[in-house]
């Protein structure tokens, strides 16, 4: 695969909150590390140093350290957010208050605390919709819950997630699974594939047809599209669609008291019996034995 910087960050978490808002506006400032702002529902105009930028829902923007920047409310009813503080390598002491992480303006910034990015990491500013908002928000709940909750073994595990999420936000507009040139259209039409298959993760309702109906719809034969994708991440789509099923229930079993039929229902499986079969087989333990024991 193609290495972009993705492949070298270490990210640290520093400050992690949501707030749902129906007349909102953030005042002019400058921030020292870097803001993950991902919006659930609503819109926003934000202005970094000049340059406008339109969030609608579903979408997400990065703000970088050092440049001025503000944002106000342009949709009519409510603006839910979600934030993070981070930087993308790992530092020992992160900031702690918020006159470590930002400065109102017209008060004047303090040079030395600002956080700048890693020569690898691109000077634009990153943005853009959100392929699977379901799963992208979901990170983010284990991130805020771990983060501001959890033991410190589980706020450490937050740096692992957070490189997650921010993979899951920036992996496809950055081609971060591309491989080398000869095998380019083939690998497009792998990515196609699994762009196809979170979208089904993330409406379960559409999974109703079966995945060879849905495939179909790429142009290609079923056994063709099996063999371009296992080529190229080296499993079945129905292996990956079905690992990633039994990753978000893991998720669910272990950060939420949602009931099992209801966590089976919710990644795609209608049948309460074959969606225990099938957990049993992915972590070799039953649903109501891995929300009670975790991990074996």
């Amino acid at each position: 695969m193609m290495a972009t910087f993705l492949d070298f960050i270490s990210p640290q978490v520093h400050r992690i909150n949501h707030n749902t808002f129906t007349h909102w506006a953030s005042p002019r400032r400058v921030i020292y590390d870097h803001e993950l702002l991902i919006i659930s529902d609503g819109e926003c105009l934000s202005d970094i140093d000049g340059e406008r930028f339109v969030n609608g829902t579903n979408s997400f923007i990065i703000k970088p350290p050092g440049k001025p920047h503000s944002a106000v409310q342009t949709s009519k009813s409510q603006i839910s957010f979600h934030w993070i503080h981070f930087d993308w390598v790992y530092h020992d002491a992160p900031p702690t208050d918020d006159k470590s992480l930002l400065c109102y303006l017209p008060a004047k910034p303090n040079p030395a605390l600002i956080h700048h990015a890693p020569p690898e990491i691109p000077d634009t500013i990153l943005h853009g919709p959100i392929s699977s908002p379901a799963y992208a928000l979901q990170l983010f709940a284990r991130i805020n819950e771990r983060w501001n909750f959890g033991t410190p073994r589980e706020r450490a595990s937050c740096r692992a997630l957070l490189l997650e999420l921010l993979i899951e936000l920036l992996g496809d507009q950055l081609d971060y699974f591309a491989p080398a040139a000869p095998e380019a259209r083939n690998n497009h039409t792998a990515e196609k594939i699994r762009n196809l298959l979170n979208h089904l993760l993330d409406e379960p309702n559409s999974q109703r047809f079966s995945l060879q109906v849905r495939l179909s719809a790429l142009g290609y034969s079923y056994p063709h599209l099996c063999r371009v994708f296992k080529k190229a991440y080296g499993i079945s789509p129905i292996t990956y669609l079905n690992n990633q099923r039994m990753e978000r229930a893991c998720m669910l079993l272990r950060d939420t008291e949602t009931p099992i039929s209801e966590i089976a229902e919710s990644v795609g499986i209608d049948n309460p019996a074959y969606f225990s079969r099938l957990f049993a087989k992915y972590t070799r333990m039953s649903p109501r034995d891995y929300r009670l024991h975790g991990e074996a």
